[in-house]
């Protein structure tokens, strides 16, 4: 009998051999035969994306890719969509994970195509077998033709506000982008946007050390009649203020100007400062107007130095999504004609008028678009473009590649190339801004309730500076590096107040979680006195309005767990000079003359900001102005 059953074993073994696992999930290598390339049936693979872990469902035939299935992914929903939507159906068109990556998307795309590469090896295939080169088709060379009232080069915060005004005055409108998706840097934003608010404002009190800040402003002499009328209308306002006994936070338009111009080293143009911090809350109820929703919170970004920062819920994505896909999706829905993939390459000049721009499609086709009334340059800045970086840097050891940037890989300066070889007048070139707070180590953009140390596990800054102040002092730390210290007031339940899971982070390399602060001093290699001393020190500064390092920007004692500690460093973040333009947004040549037709709004522009921009006024300036592009060009 035993023989038998031996007998009868070993058959069965065979016969499993053969046939290999059920037709369904993951069979292993080794059931391919030399006339197939997969082992039939449904298989999962997983890789990093951005975000982190994109997993994946892959079904193949004996030789062919059928379907590919999203399962999971954590990317930022609108940045991430152009990979999604492209690189699972290129791979099934081509029967090859060697296709390219989508602009823009790069590390989205590699992390679906690992994956998908991860679940085919899993069905029996080998690396050589579905990462053939695929086969590009020759571009037309017949060149696309097109006209509109207005052509806007940008799909950025500006470009869309600036779609949005000018359809609402009667124009027909085409946006180019060179992406594969609309939203530019506005969509990678740090959700937050600078305006005087004082209806939610006056939800919070305002301290002795912020009044104080207040008078010391009033204390700057003014250094021409516009800032005047900014300090005298400030002056009676917080003259009335006292006068209530109210102890509301205050803010107005004439605060958010005299800080934007004071802290910009006095660099800015007045006149556009003026026009920044007046349209600020206007610029609030027209996002509002479209959809845009906000946490009822104010606070202050990294940077702001005022607790008048405005936070979008993530109904759109990503925070960032609300400062644009607002204006995106009424200018689709009201006929503009969204050109993606499709980078402009020169402005079109006929008898000194911007009449309209050449470019080249992704695929290598060329396209001539005209403009009946105007274009407007909305590309954004430099931070992305090294040689530049490098050519206009006068107040940083080097911006050359061992530095990097928060921005996008497309924020290469095109925009203000094109216009200066129209004969535009380039200003402020020189100040570009360094952040020290971004990375996966970073929350929140947030700061009342967090501190920085070194890796002494000291606090070395007020951190509500200056942004350049901040990175200044970060790159005189050890290894140019900080950690920042954050506890339940910014973290509870593993979220930030913003809605940002800090769980997911943790075990990165750059985020640590503890449940006391002996336990994170450890995990960070930090002096636990030293740590516990940085503690007490920020909360004697609450208690005493007296920081030793000047902060005045406080919300809650810093001591209940669990407690956090996030590594990051400076990184480049913002480019505050551009194309010059007028109030209106008209491009100004070298003469000092306006260049007809010719318009440009948002971080592609200079004299905004000065030497210096507050965190969460790019948004406010992408928006207002990029409003009074889009008005004025059809006017």
């Amino acid at each position: 009998m035993k023989k038998y059953l031996s007998i009868l074993l070993t058959v069965l073994m065979l016969f499993s051999l053969m046939t290999g696992c059920a037709n369904g999930t993951d069979a292993p290598n080794g059931d391919v035969s030399e006339n197939t390339l997969f082992k039939a049936g449904k298989y999962t693979g997983e890789s990093q994306g951005f975000g982190g872990i994109i997993k994946v469902e892959v079904e193949v035939s004996d030789n062919e890719i059928l379907k590919i299935n999203m399962l999971e992914h954590k990317e930022s929903a609108g940045i991430s969509d152009p990979a999604f939507n492209t690189i699972p159906n290129q791979i099934i068109e081509n029967q090859s994970v060697a296709v390219d990556a989508i602009s823009g998307c790069t590390l989205t795309s590699n992390g679906i195509k690992d994956a998908v590469k991860s679940a085919l090896i899993s069905a029996g295939a080998t690396e050589e077998s579905i990462s053939k080169a695929v086969e590009k088709k020759a571009a037309s060379t017949d060149v696309i033709k097109k006209e509109a009232d207005v052509v806007i080069i940008g799909s950025g915060g500006a470009g869309m506000s600036a779609a949005v005004e000018a359809i609402d005055s009667g124009a027909s409108v085409i946006v180019i982008d060179k992406q594969s998706a609309v939203g530019g840097n506005t969509l990678l934003a740090g959700s937050a946007l600078n305006a005087s608010d004082p209806e939610r404002q006056k939800q919070q009190t305002m301290s002795e050390a912020e009044l104080k800040t207040i008078e010391n402003i009033l204390a700057v002499e003014p250094k021409n009649d516009t800032m005047k009328a900014w300090h005298d209308t400030l002056k009676k306002e917080i003259d009335e203020y006292k006068a209530s006994g109210a102890n509301y936070l205050f803010d107005s338009p004439s605060l958010h100007k005299l800080q934007t111009y004071i802290d910009g080293d006095f660099v800015a143009e007045a006149e556009k400062v003026d026009i920044l911090g007046e349209n600020g809350p206007e610029a609030i109820k027209f996002l509002e107007g479209l959809g845009a929703k906000w946490i009822e919170q104010i606070q202050a970004a990294v940077g702001a130095t005022w607790k008048r920062s405005h936070t979008p819920t993530t109904d759109l994505g990503t925070q960032g999504a609300s400062f644009v896909l607002p204006q995106a999706n009424y200018a689709k829905d009201n006929g503009a004609d969204i050109m993606l993939d499709s980078k402009a390459e020169e402005l079109i000049m006929t008898d000194g008028r911007c009449t309209g721009v050449k470019g080249t499609a992704t695929d290598g086709q060329p396209f001539e678009i005209t403009a009946k009334k105007g274009v407007i340059i909305a590309t954004g800045g430099f931070g992305a473009n090294v040689e530049m970086r490098q050519k206009y840097n006068k107040h940083w050891a080097t911006l050359d590649e061992s530095v990097d940037t928060t921005n996008g890989p497309f924020a290469t300066g095109d925009g203000i190339v094109m216009a200066d070889a129209a004969g535009a007048n380039l200003v402020d070139m020189e100040w570009i801004q360094l952040i020290p707070t971004y990375g996966p180590g970073v929350f929140t953009p947030y700061i009342e309730n967090q501190f920085y140390i070194n890796k002494e596990g000291n606090r070395f800054v007020h951190e509500d500076g200056r942004r350049d102040e901040l990175s200044k002092a970060v790159l005189e730390q050890t290894d140019a590096q900080l950690y920042i210290i954050s506890d339940a007031n910014t973290v509870k339940d593993g979220m930030t107040t913003t809605g940002r899971n800090v769980d997911e982070r943790v075990g990165n390399g750059y985020a640590w979680k503890a449940d006391t602060i002996e336990e994170l001093a450890e995990m960070i290699g930090v002096p636990v006195e030293n740590l516990q001393a940085s503690v007490d020190q920020f909360n004697n500064s609450i208690r005493t309005g007296n920081d030793p390092f000047g902060r005045t920007v406080f919300d809650k004692e810093f001591g209940e767990g669990p407690f956090y500690a996030g590594l990051t460093g400076p990184m480049v973040h913002h480019t505050m000079g551009g194309i010059q333009v007028t109030t209106k947004c008209e491009v100004l040549d070298t003469n000092g003359n306006i260049i007809p037709g010719l318009f440009a709004a948002g971080e592609v522009t200079g004299g905004v900001h000065g030497a210096n921009r507050l965190g969460g006024n790019a948004i406010t300036d992408v928006i207002v102005f990029g409003r009074i592009a889009g008005q004025n060009v059809v006017k």
